[in-house]
């Protein structure tokens, strides 16, 4: 059993969403189909196509709603993976013939510039990784000795917050009693559907976990999510360290190390995003204040970064300037609205604020209109839940 239990939980946390990362790697610039986004891409993806199943779901299903919403989600989940699979295998067997490295082929970002390439005056390495020496080898493995201590401290003192009677027994009535935000957690009477809760689904998706691997609820969402979403906030950090070092990264690992410890130490108040990340990290308030403004943030380094690019590089990147890939971020934008209502009701709000601040000084910068088109199309999925606080309340 729990070995059975085990391998589910590599299924739908680390196989799945990567194969549903594959479908979103196929549009991304040459430079960011790494591991690590692909893998963040696959959760964005994830959490986009829940919060759409789990709200039809809830809405429209009187009885049995959670059991239906897992089949649907599960499946769509599957199709989406086989599909970014399917597609992977055939780049790969396209490609074969011209590299056989196969990590390479399923993750050209990572690539690495190799002493012929870096002598020839026909390639640009700044779309290879970068190859760090011995001594940001050893600061590397200091940040993962930080970071390993800091899961194992959210395991084994995993601690109690008073939210936990609320989010938490919601994903333990959903995955025991088949209902979506209709029992009142606190006396467990029936209930109508409270907006304010109900359309942040994020306590249904861990339930929809815990239900495919057969684990208790609490115990997946004070002991399995940190050890999954620590590391995912980790790589937003690491791609916008990425960005913010430029060609100094040899520094990375020294602000990861600055950032991990930020986050050990950051317990100044009950309300500091770094108390959240480590002590309410199953809940969505701490999702929306690290996971998605960060991903903001990050999002939008990149498109400042892509302006400063030389024409013949960006076009290298995006393939001869693919209209998807040079959108790529806009699309992660839209998909990143989707998912933040998924978190909080104030995901909805403050990450779209943020990226519409952030889109004006990206107008400035660039003079170019079309940003206030693409900005209003990928804060659709926000107007759809406003008009949906509105009509269902």
């Amino acid at each position: 059993m729990v070995v059975l239990s085990a391998l589910s939980l590599i299924l739908w946390l680390f196989i799945v969403p990567m194969g549903m990362g594959f479908l979103i790697q196929r549009i991304l610039p040459q430079t960011k189909k790494t591991i690590g986004i692909t893998f963040l891409c696959g959760y964005l993806v994830s959490f986009a196509v829940f919060e759409v199943i789990g709200i039809w779901c809830m809405i429209k299903i009187p009885y049995g709603a959670f059991h239906k919403c897992s089949i649907v989600f599960a499946s769509v989940q599957g199709v989406l993976a086989i599909i970014g699979y399917a597609g992977k295998i055939w780049d790969i067997q396209r490609e074969y013939i011209k590299d056989s490295n196969i990590f390479y082929l399923m993750f050209p970002g990572d690539e690495r510039a190799k002493p012929e390439a870096i002598i020839s005056p026909r390639t640009d390495v700044r779309v290879m990784k970068f190859q760090y020496s011995r001594e940001s080898m050893i600061y590397w493995g200091l940040f993962g000795a930080i970071l390993a201590f800091q899961l194992v401290m959210a395991v084994i003192k995993a601690p109690f917050d008073g939210d936990d009677s609320y989010y938490v027994v919601e994903s333990l009535l959903a995955q025991q009693t088949d209902v979506m935000n209709t029992i009142l957690p606190y006396t467990g009477s029936s209930t109508s559907l409270d907006l304010r809760h109900a359309m942040a689904v994020f306590p249904l998706w861990i339930a929809f976990i815990a239900r495919m691997s057969g684990i208790h609820a609490t115990i997946v969402s004070h002991t399995i999510m940190p050890l999954l979403i620590l590391p995912l906030i980790y790589l937003i950090y690491l791609e916008i360290g990425r960005i913010l070092f430029g060609a100094r990264q040899d520094m990375l690992p020294i602000y990861m190390i600055f950032i991990s410890l930020m986050t050990m130490f950051g317990n100044t108040s009950i309300y500091t995003p770094e108390t959240f990340l480590m002590m309410r990290t199953w809940q969505g308030k701490a999702m929306v204040a690290n996971f998605v403004l960060p991903f903001v943030f990050w999002l939008f380094l990149w498109m400042f970064d892509d302006c400063r690019k030389p024409g013949f590089l960006w076009k290298e990147e995006t393939k001869g300037g693919l209209r998807s890939i040079r959108n790529s971020t806009w699309i992660l934008l839209f998909l990143l609205n989707m998912a933040s209502g998924i978190m909080s009701s104030m995901g909805i709000i403050f990450g779209t604020a943020l990226a519409g601040l952030l889109s004006l000084l990206l107008l400035i910068y660039t003079r170019d209109f079309r940003i206030i088109i693409k900005a209003v199309l990928a804060v659709i999925p926000t107007g759809v839940y406003l008009l949906m606080y509105k009509f269902l309340a």
